[in-house]
């Protein structure tokens, strides 16, 4: 070997084995300087406190009206390697040609629409449907605009209804009445374009059903959460009796906070009424932008996606992630990466402490296995840390040690410790995460003696 590739293999041995003191001493001066910018996380992780289910409000996708009518012949294998429970599709109507008109009555053709709900299915979810847009066959104008006359429009979402929560015998369909009906229509909580008169007669329609399954009847799907339409629509559904399953807003906001902010102004009112308190709250689209690629595509998006499900674990039933595929898709992007970290997790919660202003953490049991994911989300892409994580409360024996890497490699390597705990230190750069799993491996038993057919046995 020349001396000059003796001076670099040294070189790059010197810099591995110093890698972990250096990475200590920045953590330590930024732990010092960091002050009041923010606090700092160090993640400990209680093994034997199961704190009960998990709630997995990640197991839902959302497709658009592009490529609806293939979009689950490309990414049907990925939507169920992501334990999808749901999938959420609009343009049902004018997308798939359901409606049109036969003489002066109605006729149904759901050939298309089935096509897609069947590859949903096998895929292991089930429809969330969005009771959009307009059919032609019943419309003043165009596919936003109301019916002629609102009685065919009551009918239309009953034959739906009847279709998939009865003929179809699908089981916990969700009904959404429209899609972002403040865009799309410019519909309003009064005036002459009115939502409430959209809702009261959908509603009528789904109260008329003859169905053998249950579903979920809601809205109003707007595309945020706004006052005045949280100030009206609930006195509208009071006022009227009307049914009201689940309550659906969008959100596309990279500020974690906003999310916190909406589940809270809806809560409010929830909680003052009793009449409420059963409803679901459901954000049936959400990502870190509203735009074509945007940060959608990137790792802040990724990081966006965990951050915000671990604000918004116990506060919505789903967080509708948009969309499969097309142009807003995830699939083998960013976003996917962080969903299939997010589909390892088991279903019982672990007792997890120490998140910091940047760094949040989820801690969960998969059978004997331990886990912790930890994400630095951070839109401004300055900060990194590395972060303590203890898992406490071992029981003593030799464990296997998976660190993944969202959309990275994979480490694994076999441990053992004496002592009730075990501690790593966890490099994370902006909006990166790390799924750590901890499988105790089973003890090494001694076999049994064997007996020496030479020996006599001495009680003969």
């Amino acid at each position: 070997m020349r001396r000059e590739q003796l001076v670099s293999f040294a070189s790059v041995a010197g810099l591995a084995l110093a890698l972990p003191i250096l990475l200590r001493l920045v953590n330590s001066a930024v732990r010092f300087f960091v002050g009041a910018e923010g606090r700092l996380a160090a993640i400990t992780v209680e093994t034997d406190h199961v704190l009960g289910p998990m709630p997995q409000p990640w197991r839902a996708l959302a497709q658009g009206g592009e490529e609806l009518d293939t979009f689950m012949d490309k990414a049907g294998p990925q939507v169920a390697g992501l334990k999808t429970q749901y999938v959420r599709i609009d343009h049902i109507y004018d997308g798939f040609n359901v409606v049109r008109r036969d003489g002066t009555n109605l006729a149904f053709d759901w050939t298309g629409l089935d096509r897609v709900i069947d590859k949903i299915r096998v895929a292991g979810a089930t429809p969330f449907l969005s009771l959009s847009y307009m059919p032609l066959a019943i419309s003043k104008g165009d596919i936003v605009d109301e019916p002629k006359d609102w009685n065919e429009w009551t009918l239309v979402v009953q034959r739906t209804i009847e279709h998939y929560s009865g003929e179809k015998g699908i089981a916990n369909v969700y009904y959404e009445v429209w899609n972002e009906p403040d865009l799309f229509g410019k519909w309003t909580m009064g005036g002459k374009k009115n939502y409430k008169k959209l809702y009261l007669y959908a509603s009528r329609g789904a109260q008329a059903a003859r169905v053998s399954q249950t579903f979920k009847f809601g809205g109003p799907a707007t595309t945020g959460l706004y006052k005045n339409w949280l100030d009206q629509f609930f006195p509208f559904i009071l006022e009227n009796k009307l049914r009201l399953d689940f309550f659906s807003w969008h959100r596309y906001d990279a500020n974690v906070e906003k999310y916190n902010q909406d589940v809270t102004s809806v809560q409010q009112w929830i909680e003052s009424h009793p009449y409420f308190s059963q409803v679901e709250k459901i954000i049936s689209e959400m990502g870190p932008d509203s735009e074509k690629g945007g940060q959608n595509d990137t790792r802040a998006g990724a990081a966006h996606l965990l951050a915000v499900t671990r604000e918004l674990l116990f506060k919505i039933k789903y967080g509708f992630t948009f969309s499969v595929t097309g142009q807003w898709g995830i699939i083998n992007k960013p976003r996917y990466e962080a969903l299939k970290l997010l589909s390892r997790l088991g279903d019982q919660r672990l007792a997890v402490t120490g998140d910091g202003t940047w760094v949040k953490s989820f801690g969960t049991k998969n059978g004997d296995t331990y886990q912790v994911l930890i994400v630095n989300y951070d839109p401004k892409e300055s900060h990194s840390e590395v972060v303590p994580v203890t898992f406490v409360n071992l029981v003593n024996q030799n464990f296997l040690l998976r660190q993944i890497t969202m959309g990275g490699s994979t480490l694994q390597s076999e441990v053992a410790t004496t002592e009730a705990m075990l501690q790593r230190e966890i490099p994370l750069t902006p909006n990166s995460a790390v799924l750590l799993e901890l499988t105790p491996k089973p003890q090494a038993t001694n076999p049994p003696a064997k007996r020496d057919p030479a020996l006599r046995d001495m009680s003969q």
